[in-house]
């Protein structure tokens, strides 16, 4: 009995590892990064603690949670949107055979294959799957979040100050946890986006899949860590 050939040569399978164990190292060093050093999540972070420290102060909190429903509904947009691309990217699984004459009439197109397309865009299609867990997850802790926000302890009398009393206190550093566990999930997904996008460039060859991998991790890199918007936020 003979072997079963690739569909793919060993540089494609080289690459792609490449591709993953990339994606996964920025995960890693954003996440390190953000204990350590002042990041666009790590700031907000610190935001979403002072958000729930004057929610504490407010005893009409309509507005708190009109801004949490906006923020569930931007993230379930991005969950129906990740539904109709992976649709979209199953369709093209199986019409491949067309899609192979126009990646063979490129010229910087390695020679493709149907089985080869199919297997790229399989790949894809698990970002996807990916995004689509992390942005329904991230809108059931946004509703967690919102809960948490419809049980906080009703201020009557007179209004507190600053610092709060360490019941109020850990109220709203619980709160603003699950909105922040909530927007890593909902980042998750964007990232997934950003990957997504790079991977489109293997179906040309591994040398665009590998620029356009890098080309992600310097913009990702670059947003996170040395953005204005950092600057702005870390002087509010």
């Amino acid at each position: 009995m003979g072997g079963i050939e690739s569909p793919l040569p060993v540089r494609d399978w080289l690459a792609i590892s490449i591709f993953f164990l990339t994606w996964f190292a920025y995960a890693r060093l954003a996440k390190f990064r953000a204990k350590r050093q002042h990041t666009l999540s790590s700031i907000m972070r610190a935001h979403r603690e002072d958000w729930m420290r004057q929610v504490m102060l407010r005893e009409q909190r309509v507005s708190d949670a009109t801004i949490l429903g906006n923020l569930e509904r931007v993230v379930t947009f991005f969950a129906s949107t990740t539904i109709l691309l992976l649709a979209g990217t199953l369709t093209a699984i199986m019409s491949a055979d067309r899609l192979v004459e126009v990646i063979n009439s490129m010229h910087l197109a390695d020679a493709a294959s149907v089985q080869s397309i199919r297997v790229k865009l399989f790949f894809l299609a698990l970002i996807f799957v990916y995004a689509f867990f992390k942005f329904t997850w991230a809108v059931r802790q946004y509703i967690m979040c919102a809960i948490l926000l419809g049980g906080a302890p009703i201020i009557r009398g007179e209004v507190p100050a600053l610092p709060l009393s360490d019941e109020l206190e850990g109220f709203a550093v619980r709160a603003a946890k699950m909105s922040d566990l909530a927007n890593h999930d909902f980042n998750h997904g964007l990232r997934a986006y950003y990957f997504a996008l790079a991977l489109l460039g293997w179906l040309v060859n591994v040398w665009v899949l590998l620029i356009a991998g890098s080309l992600v991790i310097a913009t990702l890199a670059q947003r996170e860590f040395f953005s204005k918007a950092v600057r702005v936020l870390r002087e509010v």
